[in-house]
């Protein structure tokens, strides 16, 4: 990737040390994967009015549209149990996509818990990285150059009108061997 999200990991990362603290080795797995749902619906919210103001530089609109993603969160907050009890989709998961995976978590297995807390990591890169490319757009660049920009790679012109395709689009782009080499530097020490 093209661009430096060591501050998201880090984040990342400092909230699944907090959260371990606060809740017991039961209640971990399960709070995990209701946060990657609350970002995920968070950004849905948003999404159909995402690109109807435009700014002069990406850095101002990405700041922007972070600021708007902690205003949205609030409503979001409410409302996050009874969205994860409906199973609503979002992208392409559903909460029922991970429930044998909490509750083997919640019995003590480290390797769901690794996952689990994997699926975080890249969630948020992939939710990081869809709101600088939609700061990008938003002030000039075309869908396709934002994404060559990001990726460095080249892509044919296509329609990208949903969150769901985008985050595909990342997803088949490198974000996860993005996010293998930021664990890579913080068992380096080099994040």
């Amino acid at each position: 990737m093209n661009i430096d999200l060591s501050s998201t990991f880090k984040n990342a990362r400092q909230l699944t040390n907090t959260w371990k603290t606060r809740y017991s080795s039961s209640e971990y797995p399960q709070k995990v994967i209701m946060n990657i749902f609350y970002r995920k619906y968070t950004i849905e919210k948003m999404w159909p009015t995402i690109f109807n103001t435009n700014y002069s530089n990406w850095e101002t609109a990405y700041e922007n549209l972070k600021n708007r993603y902690a205003e949205v969160a609030l409503s979001i907050n409410p409302v996050l149990e009874s969205k994860l009890t409906a199973n609503e989709k979002v992208t392409s998961i559903r909460f029922s996509d991970f429930t044998s995976y909490i509750q083997s978590a919640s019995s003590g297995n480290k390797d769901a818990l690794k996952g689990i807390e994997y699926t975080y990591f890249l969630h948020r890169i992939f939710d990081e990285l869809i709101l600088v490319w939609v700061a990008m757009v938003i002030s000039g660049d075309t869908k396709i150059n934002a994404i060559a920009k990001i990726t460095r790679a080249v892509l044919a012109e296509m329609p990208i009108n949903d969150y769901a395709v985008i985050e595909q689009i990342f997803d088949q782009l490198g974000a996860e061997k993005y996010l293998q080499s930021l664990f890579l530097k913080e068992m380096q020490n080099n994040l």
